[in-house]
């Protein structure tokens, strides 16, 4: 009983922590994100200390979710080395990447059955579509005040969010799981239906190029496989739950596209060259990777060391590359770039099985032109998901041993499993 309450604590702490680092994404002081590192460092520290049973067994098996506690080490190492630019950048970096593992330990831990696995989804859920409805709200009536109360500085925001490709981004990794259970949900699922053109129509309104192209191939992905499902189905008619969640997906999410307007996506999708200014940082990072491609320049760095092999003058300062995995290879080198993209490419197997991951695969996509991972408000989730995606990953393998095992142990059933 003990330790059933200590896992109900740690898990609701973890997604209150989670919800923390989003709601406060707009904040331009470090006390949000410095608040959310020492939540989770002490929750992970609370859960270990306090020896709950299960421990060792409620993490995924495997070298590629293992390498993801690694990712904040490197850090640590070009510290330790002297070969960072910057040494207070990296620290920060390290320590930035060291909550995202921490979360990534805690959704393995917490999500120990397939039902608390659902029950994280299901809060995740809940909140981006608050956040959803907040962002189609504010999109006329805020005026750049985040909440209405805040003062942004720009024109427009995006729920929480001043930056409207990281809200798409965060979207981009709930909408796989509201459209999966509207297939999946029988006749119950038109609620999920509902949240699934809620979502979708919020990015659409946000005018985020990359985020209308990736949430609608998500769409067009979860349609595909619906209709195969309805296919595959012995008695296929038309008011089966199946084919309601066909009819009612595109139909509701053109609804409430329509409602919200496409007029300004479409605007930003006539630019002549949408690319212009990222592809300048994006090469300046290979540059970078290219000159120091086993240690990097330091976790942290490219904003001090990228003007030294910036292709062209611009006259604003660039936070980030807009290429995730070029800044990767550019602030650690090869091997960093490798810690990162193993263990997220390593779940794609398990996220195309399981179409409510498929999230994770759209944020991968999405940080070849933005920057999804400096952002716990995105990153943060996005690791919960990859862990919950691991722990998957192991529940089927296991599952699987057991099948074998149940018919090898039947030695009148040996020679029909060989077959």
């Amino acid at each position: 009983m003990k330790d059933r309450w200590a896992w109900i604590a740690t898990g609701s702490t973890l997604i209150l922590s989670l919800i923390f680092s989003t709601s406060t994404v707009f904040v331009r002081e470090g006390w949000p994100e410095q608040s959310f590192q020492i939540g989770v460092y002490a929750l992970t520290a609370v859960y270990l200390i306090g020896g709950i049973r299960g421990t060792g067994e409620n993490v995924a098996s495997g070298v590629a979710p293992w390498l993801v506690y690694f990712i904040p080490v490197w850090g640590v190492i070009q510290i330790i080395a002297h070969t960072t630019a910057s040494t207070f950048e990296t620290r920060e970096a390290a320590l930035r990447w060291g909550a995202l593992a921490a979360v990534f330990f805690l959704a393995q831990v917490v999500a120990r059955t397939r039902a608390a696995r659902e029950v994280i989804l299901m809060a995740f859920l809940c909140f981006a579509t608050v956040l959803a409805v907040l962002c189609m709200l504010q999109l006329f009536t805020s005026e750049g005040s985040v909440l209405w109360l805040f003062p942004s500085g720009y024109p427009d925001v995006f729920a929480t969010f001043q930056y409207r490709n990281n809200y798409t981004q965060f979207i981009e990794i709930s909408l796989p799981i509201a459209l999966w259970w509207a297939l999946r949900d029988g006749r119950g699922g038109w609620g999920f239906s509902l949240v699934g053109g809620v979502l979708f129509a919020s990015v659409i309104g946000s005018a985020s190029r990359s985020g209308s192209i990736i949430c609608t191939a998500e769409l067009l992905v979860m349609l595909a496989i619906g209709l195969v499902q309805f296919m595959r189905e012995k008695k296929r008619r038309l008011f089966s739950s199946t084919a309601l969640a066909l009819i009612m997906v595109p139909l509701l999410a053109s609804i409430f596209v329509s409602a919200v307007g496409w007029q300004r996506v479409w605007v930003r999708f006539q630019e002549s060259d949408p690319y212009a200014g990222r592809r300048e940082f994006m090469l300046s990072a290979v540059d970078m990777a290219k000159h120091r491609p086993w240690m990097g320049y330091g976790l942290g760095t490219f904003t001090e060391v990228y003007q030294q092999h910036s292709i062209k003058d611009f006259p604003f300062y660039a936070n980030h590359a807009h290429n995730d995995w070029a800044e990767f290879a550019a602030d650690g080198g090869i091997p960093f770039l490798l810690l990162i993209l193993i263990p997220c490419a390593a779940a794609v197997p398990t996220a195309i099985r399981h179409p409510w991951g498929l999230g994770i695969i759209a944020v991968m996509l999405n940080a070849c032109v933005d920057y999804p991972f400096p952002r716990p408000a995105v990153s943060g989730w996005f690791f919960a998901m990859l862990a919950l995606l691991y722990m998957t990953r192991t529940w089927d393998q296991n599952s699987r041993n057991a099948e074998t095992q149940q018919v090898t142990d039947d030695p009148l059933q040996v020679l029909e499993f060989k077959r």
